[in-house]
Protein backbone atom coordinates (compact mmCIF):
# COMPACT_ATOMS: atom_id res chain seq x y z
CA UNK A 1 0.00 0.00 0.00
CA UNK A 2 2.83 2.54 0.59
CA UNK A 3 4.68 1.69 -2.74
CA UNK A 4 1.44 2.74 -4.20
CA UNK A 5 0.97 5.90 -2.29
CA UNK A 6 3.87 7.13 -3.41
CA UNK A 7 3.67 6.37 -7.03
CA UNK A 8 0.46 7.78 -7.40
CA UNK A 9 -0.23 11.26 -7.95
CA UNK A 10 -0.48 13.66 -5.10
CA UNK A 11 -4.27 14.47 -6.19
CA UNK A 12 -5.27 16.56 -3.05
CA UNK A 13 -1.53 19.01 -3.15
CA UNK A 14 -2.32 19.69 -6.80
CA UNK A 15 -6.21 20.72 -5.86
CA UNK A 16 -4.53 22.97 -3.19
CA UNK A 17 -2.24 24.17 -5.57
CA UNK A 18 -4.66 25.04 -8.03
CA UNK A 19 -7.25 26.76 -5.66
CA UNK A 20 -4.43 28.82 -4.36
CA UNK A 21 -3.76 30.13 -7.79
CA UNK A 22 -7.64 30.85 -8.24
CA UNK A 23 -7.57 32.92 -4.87
CA UNK A 24 -3.80 34.48 -5.62
CA UNK A 25 -6.10 35.62 -9.27
CA UNK A 26 -9.05 36.97 -7.70
CA UNK A 27 -7.26 38.90 -5.01
CA UNK A 28 -8.36 36.15 -1.73
CA UNK A 29 -6.05 34.92 0.96
CA UNK A 30 -4.15 32.72 -0.66
CA UNK A 31 -1.20 31.77 1.02
CA UNK A 32 -3.13 29.23 3.11
CA UNK A 33 -3.89 27.14 0.10
CA UNK A 34 -0.47 27.46 -1.24
CA UNK A 35 1.07 26.00 2.24
CA UNK A 36 -1.48 23.42 2.32
CA UNK A 37 -0.69 22.31 -1.10
CA UNK A 38 3.02 22.02 -0.41
CA UNK A 39 2.34 19.79 2.42
CA UNK A 40 0.13 17.38 0.94
CA UNK A 41 2.70 16.72 -1.61
CA UNK A 42 1.09 19.64 -4.68
CA UNK A 43 5.24 20.42 -5.72
CA UNK A 44 6.14 16.69 -6.01
CA UNK A 45 4.79 16.64 -9.89
CA UNK A 46 7.42 19.14 -10.71
CA UNK A 47 10.34 16.78 -9.62
CA UNK A 48 8.89 13.82 -10.30
CA UNK A 49 10.16 11.75 -13.33
CA UNK A 50 8.03 8.59 -13.72
CA UNK A 51 10.12 7.04 -16.43
CA UNK A 52 12.54 5.40 -14.49
CA UNK A 53 10.51 2.76 -12.20
CA UNK A 54 11.38 1.38 -9.22
CA UNK A 55 15.15 1.62 -8.07
CA UNK A 56 15.19 -0.22 -5.17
Amino acid sequence: MAKAMKSGLPIVGIVFLLLAVMKFINGGNWVVWAILGCLMGGLGIFGSNRSEGDKS
